[in-house]
């Protein structure tokens, strides 16, 4: 599977936002739609700070 799970870091704390995103969709200027595996949605604002594919781990940071 490539599923990843996309967490928000805030100062140095991150916070899981969603697990086993399937896709993620830029929507503008900071902002994310998350697409799950079961076709939930999230929107989420922020900004890329790590993507980590081997470790299916996506940090964005809050702006």
């Amino acid at each position: 599977m490539c599923e990843s799970n996309v967490y928000l870091k805030q100062g140095e704390t991150e916070e899981l936002i969603m697990e086993n995103v399937a896709a993620i969709t830029p929507d503008g200027e900071g902002k994310f739609i998350l697409r799950g595996l079961l076709g939930e949605q999230k929107e989420i604002r922020g900004i890329i700070e790590d993507i980590n594919l081997m470790g299916h781990k996506i940090i964005l940071k809050a702006l």
